[in-house]
């Protein structure tokens, strides 16, 4: 999980499965940990048997399990079955766990879309984008009675997930579809934004047509986009480039750096398009 936790209670030989992040826990801190991180994430099917009888049988637990599987059975609302499960662990503290508890309690009072709205964002901003775009597609496809704004901002920020993976035209149909939903300004400039960066300059001139997008506003897109390369990352990147002339004068050696440069590139690459 990337830090320690410190387990006071019995490790489970058989772990538990957590679908939402696709990764096991073998401690009732762990599970404790993984909610107070993953909040948004948590949806009814975590109050499940599976859990209750993992939290009996792997870690000696029976008086919770059995305490867990009564409050499945009322199918009482999720708040008050993560918070029995958060006290019995004691791993989080109390401000922590009323936190959680009134994030997972305003969760109840929405609509289904706009939970999973909320869920696709957070995916998007750890950036699990495969996954958040996975979630976004499943909501516009789904049969949930989504308002056009709502839906609209659905897909602008699927959008912006395919952006972020440098899937230009992608973003730039995702935008579009967005504006003709939620009619905001900054949809349309993103797609234009994204037809530009796509180098499809066809579809760049016939959406500035077919939206009457000002001479003005034209200039000032390919502008910001062709002085992407005058910014700071770009300039420290340069630099840096400079140095490793300066330092490894032999082409190979050179070459050998930059080639380390391009497989962290690959690295991080992967990781923003890891499910």
């Amino acid at each position: 999980m990337g830090e320690m936790i410190l387990c006071k209670r019995q490790i489970a030989a058989t772990p538990f499965y957590l679908d939402e992040l696709s990764m096991n826990v073998y401690s009732l801190e762990e599970l404790s940990y993984y909610i107070f991180h993953n909040v948004y994430l948590l949806n009814a099917d975590f109050m499940s048997v599976d859990l209750c009888n993992w939290i009996g049988r792997e870690l000696g637990m029976k008086e919770l399990s059995d305490g867990l599987l009564e409050l499945v059975k009322e199918n009482v609302p999720l708040h008050i079955f993560v918070g029995r499960l958060l006290h019995s662990c004691g791993y989080l503290t109390l401000g922590e766990v009323k936190d959680t508890l009134a994030i997972i309690s305003v969760f109840e009072n929405k609509s289904e879309a706009e939970c999973k709205k909320i869920r696709a964002d957070r995916l998007m901003e750890k950036n699990r984008l495969v996954d958040a775009i996975y979630e976004y597609e499943s909501l516009i496809d789904g049969d949930d009675n989504i308002g056009d704004t709502l839906l609209g901002d659905i897909r602008h920020n699927l959008g912006s997930a395919y952006a972020k993976l440098f899937f230009f035209t992608e973003a730039a149909e995702s935008f579009e579809q967005a504006y003709r939903k939620n009619h905001r300004r900054v949809s349309l400039r993103s797609m234009l934004i994204a037809y530009y960066m796509a180098g499809n300059l066809e579809d760049y001139s016939a959406a500035l047509h077919r939206y009457q997008v000002s001479n003005e506003e034209d200039e000032r897109i390919r502008e910001e986009v062709d002085h992407l390369g005058e910014q700071s990352e770009a300039r420290q990147f340069e630099e840096r480039l400079e140095y490793l002339r300066a330092d490894y004068s032999e082409q190979s050696a050179y070459v050998k750096q930059l080639s380390s440069i391009v497989d962290d590139w690959k690295k991080d690459y992967a990781r923003l398009c890891r499910m």
